[in-house]
């Protein structure tokens, strides 16, 4: 009889032991777990996705737009126009050499592609892109010049341009959360400017809109 006893009573803290499968330790769930697969996800809180759409009051009709660029001559598939050197400056080995200045239609044919991509903080495709990648993006396809990842890099390149003197290509950036600046953009003229909304994903928006205009804070103009 005291051997069963015993018995029983080692069975019983045997099933409570942490080998159990009805609980498992905290080291042996960390080594068991996989790592979360990282995902690029919004940025903003839905709070400023609603303040943009409710204040974004000058809503432009994008595809009249892309069809009035998309209407113009297609640009030209030869390679930009190389940029003028100093006597004996030594070429930087890319494969492309940068443009000297925007040929606009180009920039514009680049930008119509990426037109309708949603908005993914952190993404950088046709997938999914942020405001920073798309700047980058239509540079680097369209003039063949690197730009920095980040918005807060990017508003430390080229040099200052006034409200009143924007033109085709400058970068326009803007502080949507309290961040300066929170969101970059490319100057298309007629007050228009293509950008990565976290709201609406690639469009065009215009300058004038109460809510990018409260919150536009300077433009840099990258290539002359």
């Amino acid at each position: 009889m005291k051997v069963i006893v015993i018995s029983l009573v080692c069975l019983v803290l045997a099933g409570c032991g942490t080998s159990s499968p009805r609980f498992v330790s905290h080291d042996s769930a960390q080594k068991n777990e996989k790592p979360a697969k990282k995902t690029a996800g919004p940025r903003f809180s839905s709070k400023h996705i609603e303040e943009e759409k409710k204040e974004d009051d000058r809503k432009v009709d994008v595809k009249r737009v892309a069809a009035r660029f998309s209407n113009a001559k297609p640009a030209s598939s030869a390679a930009p126009p190389p940029m003028k050197r100093s006597p004996g400056a030594v070429p930087s080995g890319s494969a492309r050499t940068p443009a000297e200045k925007i040929d606009d239609q180009r920039m514009m044919d680049v930008i119509l592609g990426y037109l309708g991509t949603p908005y993914i903080y952190g993404g950088d495709s046709k997938s999914g892109i942020d405001c920073s990648a798309f700047t980058s993006a239509v540079y680097d396809q369209s003039v063949s010049v690197k730009l920095p990842r980040t918005a807060a890099d990017q508003v430390k390149k080229g040099t200052p341009v006034s409200f009143e003197d924007l033109k085709f290509g400058d970068l326009m950036f803007f502080n949507t959360t309290g961040a300066n600046p929170s969101h970059v953009g490319i100057y298309i003229g007629d007050d228009l400017f293509a950008h990565a909304s976290e709201a609406f994903g690639v469009t065009i928006s215009s300058i004038e809109s109460s809510y990018y205009k409260t919150r536009y804070t300077e433009a840099r103009r990258i290539v002359e």
